[in-house]
C-alpha cells in the first residue's frame, strides 16, 4: 500500500461544499470540535445530518482506487469534515491517525485508507497536508486508551510526533496540494501535519477512513459519531 496518493478531478465539490456550509451553520451537538478561539474546527459523522454526503461517501469514484488496495469488503471507520477555516483555521500536528486507531479502537492492523476528499483548493498559504514519506513503517507508539481527545494539535500529548523528532529523521515532508475535486490518500499509519491557515481563503476537506471489515475495531472507548459502528459494506 502506498504511504500517500494524489488523484486529480475525482468528483464535483460544489453540493458537499454547500452541505459542509450548512452543517457549520446549523449543527451545535457533540459532533462538532471548536478551535479555540470558537470557530468550527471539525464535525464528525456529518452523513448522519446529510443525505448528499451519505450518498457520497458510500458511492464515489476514489472508490474504485481504495478497494483496488484493500478489497472489495471494506467499509466507514471515521467520516468527519475538517474545517480550515480563512485566517483562524488551526494547526494539526504531526502525528498518525492509526496511533489512535490501534490502541482507543482496537484496529488490530492499519489495512485502512484516509481519504481526503478536497472542498477547496489546496494551496501553499491556507494550511496544505504535510506528509513524511515511509513514516507507515514506524512503530505504531502505546498510549493510553482510557482517555482520548480529538484535536491533534500541538496542546495535546499523546500520540503527537515533535517537530524535533520530525527533522531527527533527516527526510523531507512532502506537501500535498490541489484543487477542489481532488482527492488525497494516506496510508493509515503516515505521520501528516498541517499549519494554520493563515490566508483569507477556507480550506475545508471531507475525511473518510475505509478499514478492511476483517479489520473492523475490537474496543468500545469512543463515542459513535467518532468511531462508526455500521459495518455495512461499501
Amino acid at each position: 500500500m502506498k504511504d500517500f496518493n494524489v488523484l486529480t478531478d475525482v468528483f464535483e465539490a460544489t453540493d458537499l461544499k454547500k452541505e459542509a456550509l450548512r452543517l457549520e451553520q446549523t449543527l451545535n451537538d457533540d459532533t462538532v470540535i471548536y478551535e479555540d478561539n470558537g470557530t468550527v474546527r471539525s464535525i464528525f459523522a456529518p452523513h448522519w445530518n446529510s443525505k448528499i454526503i451519505n450518498d457520497f461517501i458510500y458511492n464515489n469514484k476514489a472508490l474504485e482506487y481504495v478497494k483496488s488496495v484493500l478489497g472489495n469488503e471494506i467499509y466507514v471507520h471515521q467520516c468527519h469534515i475538517n474545517y480550515k477555516q480563512a485566517q483562524t483555521g488551526g494547526e494539526y500536528a504531526w502525528h498518525s491517525d492509526y496511533t489512535y486507531w490501534y490502541n482507543l479502537d482496537g484496529m488490530l492492523r492499519p489495512d485502512a485508507i484516509s481519504v481526503l476528499f478536497l472542498l477547496d483548493d489546496m494551496t501553499n498559504d491556507n494550511g496544505p497536508l504535510m506528509v513524511l514519506p515511509n513514516s507507515e513503517k514506524w512503530t505504531v507508539p502505546k498510549i493510553d486508551d482510557t482517555t482520548w481527545t480529538i484535536k491533534h494539535n500541538s496542546s495535546e500529548s499523546q500520540g503527537i510526533v515533535s517537530e524535533n523528532d520530525i527533522t531527527r529523521q533527516h527526510i523531507k515532508p512532502v506537501q500535498l496540494s490541489g484543487n477542489a475535486g481532488d482527492v488525497l490518500t494516506m496510508h493509515a499509519n503516515t505521520l501528516h501535519y498541517s499549519g494554520a491557515n493563515t490566508s483569507l481563503h477556507s480550506r475545508n476537506v471531507l475525511f473518510v477512513c475505509y478499514n478492511r471489515l476483517d479489520n473492523k475495531i475490537t474496543k468500545n472507548n469512543r463515542p459513535d459519531h467518532i468511531v462508526l459502528r455500521d459495518f455495512n459494506l461499501v
